[in-house]
């Protein structure tokens, strides 16, 4: 009870205190125990920027160990370049470094640099610390492995705009890091696969996905019997009348008009009705009551049913029944780009079914000897160089053979020779195109490298599957044959390291049949009225890229590293990504320009012939 008494005269006296004693205390107190809290989270800041400028250094040391190589190098340069390469690869000017360590060992092929970064602080800043200072290092050895490096590259259409050049300035850094200048004691290759909605292998199509069938150049265009005669007068009150004297057309013949004022009838076929000496009627015409006629109109008689064109090419090698496709005629062009059911075939001559509906104004203008017949089916042995397919909407679209290439139907997921089975073609949608950048096979030409990659173009949607396949291609010694001077090493040669780099920005959305965009390809790919009525012939895009990679793999001589630029965590297209690569901590998400360059150099670091000394 006394106890409890003093207490409370206590707190009472406590109460009455007006000194300010108490809060003052309570004051310094709190700044320190926000200082000590708040370093916490410096430190992890700290940390955080430790790993930054760890990647970065190193991949200092990777791109600049081979100037240790040159006879007139200078340690102040390679000095001032590694602190710059660092400063721009970390990329906060709220960072400071400084690299003024350097040790280099010639005969071992060893740089080692060393030096500080600085950071400011946030909390501990409040009892007077103002930054944190921590050192770092790095050795960059020469490796005794050869590399052998192949990178697939997204440059669909979503990589517009800045991203296409972050992944360009991010691709160039890595060239330099992997691809060493002096290449006689080790040899360090790279390829490139860039992609869209499919890879372009030009120049060496032919040999991948067949030989193109050699277009049908004509000589001559025949559709016309008989002159031309002059129209007198034009008269419509139900089937429109034409007066012509002395015009010679019996029924059921077939005439072609032009420059006629009934503009229903201008420059289309007719079959006569109702012949008289003077006049005829056009069948199947229904005019309001018409008077009137222009005096340059004129008609002529056709040689087939329809005004169907007739054309003539030596040993053309068509059917009657197929379709062909026709391009570049000379006057009338309206022939051109047209697709057309073939009769009446001979040898060395074909009539182009319903050639005149929607004919030019004057078809009396041909070229003699331009124009050339196409194909337009699919043939195991030869490609044709225009396809007819029926869409997914139920109409039909023909399109051209481009130099890319899309799954193979059979044998997808291997790396057999296209002696044994071509690679899908491709004909795509003119607003789907085949990617205008084209691989560049294993080389150590950095140049070469670097303006491919300065001419990334972006376009079409995202066919990732072709990406990883093409990469595995890169690398395959089963395909050496299509680049003997650039050829890959054997699988499980000890004396060399291959790897695999797959880097998108998106979901996978774009599969194939027949070398035409697949109607289960999904949203983002185009309009179904473009793509082909048939499913992809090896399942959806993440199933092909599945097997694509598990068969990577079962070389047992291909580490996979991915990279994913923007990719929402728990995506198709992260899990993917995850899949593929060789280990978990090979598969890197990314959000931004230095998080995409880290992630390249981190790759480097991993896979260069030259190894990273902790």
């Amino acid at each position: 009870m006394g106890r409890l008494m003093r207490f409370t005269s206590l707190l009472r006296r406590f109460g009455r205190d007006e000194s300010g004693v108490f809060a003052v205390i309570f004051g310094l107190m709190a700044i320190v125990l926000v200082a000590m809290g708040g370093a916490v989270v410096d430190y992890v800041a700290l940390e955080q920027t430790r790993n930054r400028a760890q990647i970065a250094l190193d991949a200092a040391a990777l791109a600049l160990q081979p100037e240790i190589t040159k006879k007139d190098y200078k340690q102040a340069d390679i000095l001032e370049r590694a602190e710059d390469l660092v400063l721009k690869q970390i990329g906060d000017a709220s960072i400071s470094a400084k690299v003024d360590g350097i040790r280099i060992d010639q005969a071992r092929g060893s740089l080692f640099l060393s030096g500080e970064f600085t950071t400011a602080t946030n909390f501990v800043r409040l009892v007077g610390i103002q930054e944190l200072t921590a050192s770092f290092s790095s050795e960059a050895v020469r490796g005794a492995l050869d590399i052998e490096v192949a990178v697939a590259l997204d440059i669909t259409g979503s990589m517009s705009g800045t991203r296409i050049a972050d992944l360009q300035a991010a691709a160039k850094t890595f060239v330099n890091s992997i691809v060493q200048n002096d290449q006689t004691q080790n040899k360090s290759r790279m390829a490139l696969v860039p992609y869209s909605q499919a890879v372009n292998v030009a120049p060496y199509q032919a040999s991948i996905r067949g030989p193109e069938r050699a277009a049908k150049p004509l000589s001559k265009l025949e559709w016309t019997s008989g002159a031309e005669k002059a129209v007198t007068a034009e008269f419509s009150n139900g089937l429109v009348t034409i007066a012509s004297t002395n015009h010679g057309y019996a029924n059921d013949d077939w005439v072609y008009l032009w420059n006629v004022s009934v503009s229903s009838v201008n420059a289309r076929p007719f079959q006569v009705t109702n012949s008289k000496t003077n006049s005829f009627q056009l069948a199947g015409t229904n005019e309001r009551p018409k008077n009137d006629y222009t005096r340059s109109a004129r008609i002529i008689k056709c040689l087939y049913p329809g005004c169907d064109v007739k054309v003539t090419s030596a040993k053309h090698g068509f059917s009657n029944g197929e379709y062909i496709h026709v391009t570049n005629v000379g006057g009338m062009t309206g022939l051109n780009n047209k697709t057309f059911q073939i009769g009446s075939v001979t040898t060395d001559t074909l009539v182009l079914l319903g050639s005149a509906a929607g004919g030019d104004a004057d078809r009396r203008s041909y070229t003699t000897g331009t124009g050339n017949l196409h194909c337009t089916w699919q043939s195991a042995a030869e490609t044709c160089t225009y396809y007819r397919f029926a869409t997914a909407t139920g109409g039909w679209q023909t399109f051209a053979v481009t130099s890319c290439v899309t799954e193979r139907a059979a044998n997808a997921a291997t790396d057999a020779a296209f002696t044994t089975t071509f690679a899908g073609r491709n004909y795509p949608a003119s607003n789907n195109p085949c990617v205008a950048n084209r691989i560049v096979p294993l080389t150590a030409d950095k140049t070469a490298l670097t303006n491919a990659i300065n001419a990334f173009d972006v376009e079409g949607s995202t066919a990732g599957q072709l990406g990883i396949v093409w990469a595995w291609h890169m690398l395959s010694p089963n395909l050496g044959y299509l680049w003997p001077n650039n050829a890959p090493s054997n699988y499980k040669d000890p004396k060399v390291f291959k790897a695999a780099i797959i880097m998108t920005d998106g979901d996978f959305n774009t599969v194939h049949c027949n070398g035409v965009i697949a109607r289960n390809s999904t949203s983002g790919s185009g309009n179904d009225s473009e793509k082909i009525n048939c499913d992809a012939h090896n399942g959806d895009a993440y199933t092909q890229a599945r097997a694509y990679c598990d068969a990577m793999k079962k070389t047992q001589s291909i580490e996979i590293f991915t990279v994913g630029f923007g990719i929402t965590t728990g995506s198709a297209a992260q899990k993917l990504l995850t899949y593929c690569a060789s280990k978990a901590e090979y598969a890197l998400l990314t959000n931004n320009s230095s998080e995409l360059t880290a992630a390249f150099a981190k790759i480097a670091a991993n896979i260069s012939a030259l190894r990273i000394a902790q």
